[in-house]
């Protein structure tokens, strides 16, 4: 075979397979379009991995009760410090012992954080009767508040859930934002207790 027909025979082939690709055009198409599905399913696996750790960075959910000003269940970052929660609470009551709070302890899911009060204080006595008999309403259980006339179960209910939820009664007037305590029972129920 002389070189002059082996550069022929290329020649012949590589039409045939350029005549091939244009005929075909799908083979090099369905390459491209893997190439763009793999890309794309790579780009969804990222996303999916950056949403993945912002849901991981914002899952504790933590009590704080006491001396706060606005107790409750709050969202805070893994990251946060008790200090950052209780700054979400509104800060501290004037009665609070912060030496009984870690202020720099990492916070964790589930977490109860207590702010207690100070036990010198006479307002904060557990006692939950004055010497004259008048009811503590910031310290009386569910017995004491039914033997205040005009208070029954329900309404000895509402007291201590409304208690437990936003902090001590500072004052009478904040009674009627229990559920079921209004203007007259306040009046008529004045007489025997002491808020705070």
């Amino acid at each position: 075979m002389t070189l002059l027909r082996k550069y022929w025979y290329i020649a012949i082939f590589g039409m045939v397979i350029l005549i091939w690709v244009l005929i075909n055009p799908s083979v090099t198409k369905n390459s491209s379009t893997e190439q763009k599905n793999i890309a794309f399913d790579q780009s969804q696996e990222t996303e999916a991995f950056r949403k993945l750790e912002e849901e991981e960075s914002i899952t504790a959910m933590v009590d704080i009760k006491g001396e706060v000003v606005y107790p409750g269940v709050y969202e805070v970052d893994n990251d946060d410090r008790v200090k950052d929660v209780i700054k979400k609470a509104g800060g501290v009551t004037d009665n609070a012992v912060m030496e009984s709070v870690n202020m720099a302890e990492r916070v964790y899911d589930e977490m109860v954080i207590i702010v207690t009060a100070d036990s010198n204080d006479p307002l904060n006595s557990n006692e939950t009767k004055t010497s004259d008999g008048r009811v503590k309403i910031n310290h009386a259980d569910k017995g004491d508040l039914m033997t205040i006339s005009g208070i029954g179960e329900v309404k000895a209910n509402a007291i201590i859930e409304h208690r437990d939820l936003y902090g001590k009664f500072k004052s009478l007037e904040d009674l009627s934002e229990v559920s079921g305590i209004g203007e007259k029972t306040i009046e008529k129920i004045e007489e025997y207790i002491q808020v705070p």
